[in-house]
């Protein structure tokens, strides 16, 4: 077969106008094929409904791809000797932040908040409640959306609106949870000696050049306007940044976040053997219920997802962010579709089986 990449600039297009044509949101894109030095961008969609037209250089929130960021930063640490994966979280928290860990986890009256390790929060495999998944949470924004959140409010939260699901590393041994990734943000606080926004900067945001990408509600906006993203009619704009912090918080744009995760697989950010580790997720089940088609498992804030014979390697973000990397070709797509209640799993098995109809797999270094 020959490789038509006119033609798979072309599905890039299709594939993000089909977004648009469903409601008037910014569905922004990136396909690249580094082994061709080749990379296809699209826009659709305004900015805002019924706003401006949205490009490619726009910055959105990427909600938890955030988490990829922490896990580095956590195993940067690691790697320097400051804390080991195994360790309970509660020994390398702030001191004024300890007193919780006693009540973060509870089940039938016993705490095992101290039990809670760095790598089970990495994994989600702590059982702890995600405050960020609960009505509580969504019905304090609704009342107040421009409120500004801190760490401790989170964490407070997780007690409040939900219990635990198991105890930490049993049960089915994973439950997504944004409250342990706000404990790992509590971590780099206090190991690093610099606030979470600091760290991000000076170990992965300005050695990669990433001058899109900031820590909302805690460094100024950069670049064009930030697009709107939706939670089905609900315009989310208003929603204060520090809302999800280490474990949802920062924004970026297609080409950051194509750097980042190049970065990320290459070894750049961290070396081996912690970059192996890194990325190796090891489930002890998989219940394909519970997950999107394609997903495989997940690491330290990286997940594995199969798409048209294409091992992926990245995060999704809660408003349609997307940001995945087939580690052997470098096939990387990045982009948003700006809406919560429909997950972007469509747009990225589009793509890459428009890899696999358009694309020699000679020019990608693979065989046929």
């Amino acid at each position: 077969m020959t490789t038509d990449l006119a033609a798979l600039d072309a599905r890039v297009q299709e594939v993000a106008a089909a977004e648009s044509a469903r409601a008037d949101e910014a569905c922004l894109l990136r396909l690249e094929l580094p082994a061709l030095g080749w990379s296809g961008r699209a826009a659709t969609g305004g900015v805002w409904r019924n706003g401006p037209r949205a490009t490619p250089s726009h910055p959105f929130r990427i909600a938890s791809i955030t988490k990829p960021f922490t896990g580095v930063v956590i195993t940067q640490l690691v790697a320097e000797g400051r804390l080991g994966l195994d360790d309970p979280i509660e020994r390398h928290l702030p001191p004024e932040q300890r007193d919780i860990i006693p009540r973060l986890h509870v089940i039938d009256g016993v705490s095992y908040g101290s039990r809670i390790t760095v790598r089970q929060c990495l994994t989600h495999a702590s059982g702890l409640f995600d405050y960020a998944q609960s009505d509580g949470f969504f019905g304090t924004i609704a009342l107040d959306p421009g409120r500004p959140w801190t760490p401790r409010e989170m964490l407070e939260g997780s007690i409040e609106w939900g219990r635990p699901h198991f105890a930490p590393g049993e049960g089915y041994g994973y439950a997504y949870s944004d409250t342990g990734y706000v404990l790992l943000g509590l971590v780099i606080e206090h190991l690093d000696g610099r606030p979470l926004h600091d760290a991000y900067r000076a170990r992965i945001l300005e050695p990669l050049s990433m001058t899109a990408t900031y820590l909302e509600g805690h460094e100024s906006h950069r670049g064009p306007e930030l697009v709107h993203a939706h939670q089905g009619d609900f315009d989310v704009a208003p929603i204060h940044g520090t809302a999800d912090w280490s474990g949802g918080g920062l924004v970026s744009d297609v080409d950051d976040l194509a750097v980042f995760v190049a970065a990320l697989l290459d070894g750049r950010l961290v070396g081996e053997p912690w970059r192996s580790e890194m990325l190796r997720w090891d489930f002890r089940r998989l219940d394909p219920a519970l997950h999107t088609p394609g997903y495989l498992g997940y690491a330290f804030g990286v997940d594995a997802r199969e798409s048209n014979g294409f091992l992926l390697r990245g995060h999704r973000g809660h408003w349609g962010a997307l940001m995945h990397r087939d580690p052997v070709t470098g096939l990387t797509i990045t982009g948003t579709i700006s809406q919560a209640e429909i997950r972007p799993d469509h747009v990225m098995h589009a793509l890459t089986a428009a890899v696999r109809e358009l694309v020699d797999p000679a020019d990608l270094g693979v065989a046929s």
